[in-house]
């Protein structure tokens, strides 16, 4: 039983029975309960993974992923949720008129209105879908811009506006990591990217990382034609401050994509569990307080 007055995140079926709860606390700041986020987000997880990644494969009768690279499993998790992340801001811009023109104005590195905004549509370069409908712009060994905006032609949104000759084309970096002050740091000190970055930090690192670099990285500023000292909120931008709910995605998928790399989870049980529990009308995550009379009050409902 979960400790009197204490908060828990709880998963409750369509009756309204607690099924499921971890602590507030391990919730929110440790490794997420997978009898909790794998009937909640289980099937969305899967769907990215196989239609918008193409990284789920069927081998001697049954799921697996396909390798991206032979390394730690923490290390192949973030890599997948990168591209997982990808699909997800994408998805964000198509669904939200006001994102999708501050992620813009971000990319091109200047102001837009939103009707501007509007004529031109998020997509990332080494997506499935893109490789479907926008097979020009498709583009998975691109290093430099994980997502682009294109208009009705199909042509990219520029950074500045010189010709197309010499514009350098808009786009984002997508950063997701717990390892960030390793490996992201290195980076940004490194001057790899020449556009701007969107960092996941999905170890609460991205402070940390701003202090390490702040006077040691440059970035290419297209509006004086050279390099500047990084400015966090126009160059490395944690996407809390710009949207919440795709942070709280990306935690969710974690803990289930790192079980599966790491061998604790079948892809297969992953798929079937997904399926089987995760009926999103008749279950829902609560946050609760544990009254000392055992009752679950609801505070807050996704």
């Amino acid at each position: 039983m979960y400790p009197d007055n204490s908060i828990i995140v709880g998963l409750i079926d369509g009756d309204g029975n607690l099924i499921s709860y971890q602590s507030y606390n391990d919730f929110q700041y440790g490794s997420r309960s997978l009898d909790i986020i794998v009937p909640t987000r289980g099937r969305q997880c899967v769907t990215i993974l196989q239609d918008d990644i193409g990284v789920i494969r069927y081998e001697d009768n049954r799921f697996v992923l396909k390798q991206i690279l032979y390394s730690t499993p923490e290390v192949v998790t973030m890599q997948l949720l990168g591209k997982v992340a990808e699909v997800v801001l994408v998805r964000r811009c198509h669904e939200k008129p006001d994102l999708n023109k501050k992620l813009f104005e971000i990319a091109r590195r200047r102001k837009a209105h939103l009707s501007t905004a509007a004529q031109f549509t998020a997509i990332g370069t080494g997506l499935k879908p893109t490789q479907q409908y926008h097979p020009k712009r498709y583009n998975p060994s691109d290093t430099q811009r994980d997502i682009i905006w294109v208009d009705n032609e199909d042509r990219p949104a520029l950074m500045n506006g010189g010709n197309r000759q010499s514009a350098i084309e808009a786009g984002l970096q997508v950063k997701v990591s717990g390892l960030g002050t390793n490996y992201v740091v290195r980076d940004l000190i490194e001057n790899r990217y020449e556009v701007p970055i969107i960092y996941f930090s999905i170890k609460d690192d991205y402070q940390q990382i701003i202090e390490r670099v702040i006077d040691n990285s440059l970035f290419y500023d297209p509006e004086i034609d050279e390099y500047r000292f990084m400015r966090p909120s126009e160059d490395f931008i944690d996407i809390r401050s710009i949207d919440f709910e795709p942070y709280e995605e990306l935690k969710d998928y974690y803990p289930m994509i790192y079980s599966v790399v790491s061998g604790n989870m079948e892809l297969s049980e992953l798929i079937e569990k997904a399926y089987r529990l995760g009926n999103p009308i008749l279950q829902n995550t609560v946050m609760l307080t544990a009254l000392r009379d055992s009752n679950a009050t609801a505070i807050i409902q996704d």
